[in-house]
């Protein structure tokens, strides 16, 4: 991942992003998405007002919301360049040395032919663990914000993986069902809860939040979204 640094014109504060300000800036902005602070695709005022509270307090940087959102607009682009460059492709590994997937140089030059944009990602990809939080940020609005990449459409995009063998949504109700049911110790059959659960994963915003978050705090968050309906 890149470590840009964005300067806007009349701005008090020039915003100069590294990974550590990036990381900060996401595990807030994910904080404010699962109190309920974004409406559909975009946040409240409240809720830009509170990532750009909570952000200055962590990093003492006094960024406008024009200059986090314009990070949000660049970490979005981003992102979809690195789904769209890895396509359907589940056998990709990562490797911690060369810092991007293990792929051969054929499949490089052939993805690349159609995703020029992912160039960079050649010898800098993006990390599983930072892959995970942009997944929490911009999987359940890019679909229908822009339409530009949705999580069962992604060779939409891409001919160069083409296949004529339909694959099933990762984030689809019997996916999410499945995940829920091995969580039988932290919810038991049959309680309020569980049932509670099962409609809360027909809404598919909350189903790629459940399937996209920490597993260790998945219990946490479902019993949080029991207590605040």
């Amino acid at each position: 991942m890149s470590t840009s640094a964005v300067e806007v014109s009349g701005e008090k504060v020039k915003a100069m992003w590294d990974k550590r300000l990036t990381k900060i800036f996401c595990d807030i902005y994910i904080k404010e998405i699962l109190k309920g602070n974004r409406l559909g695709t975009h946040f409240t005022k409240d809720g830009w007002l509170k990532i750009m509270t909570n952000f200055e307090k962590e990093t003492s940087k006094a960024f406008s919301q024009r200059q986090l959102k314009n990070r949000w607009d660049a970490l979005k682009k981003e992102w979809k360049a690195w789904k769209k460059l890895k396509g359907k492709d589940t056998g990709l590994r990562w490797n911690p040395i060369k810092r991007t997937v293990d792929a051969l140089d054929d499949w490089w030059e052939s993805r690349l032919k159609v995703v020029p944009e992912a160039q960079k990602f050649r010898t800098s990809g993006i990390d599983p663990e930072f892959e995970r939080k942009l997944n929490q940020m911009f999987m359940g609005i890019v679909a229908t914000s822009d339409k530009a990449w949705a999580p069962s459409s992604a060779d939409n995009m891409s001919q160069a993986t083409s296949s004529l063998t339909p694959v099933m949504d990762p984030y689809g109700i019997p996916q999410a069902v499945k995940v829920f049911d091995s969580m039988s110790e932290e919810v038991p059959e049959a309680s309020p809860l569980y049932f509670f659960i099962l409609k809360l994963l027909l809404n598919k915003d909350k189903r790629i939040m459940f399937l996209s978050i920490n597993p260790k705090i998945r219990a946490l968050w479902l019993k949080t979204e029991m207590e605040d309906s």
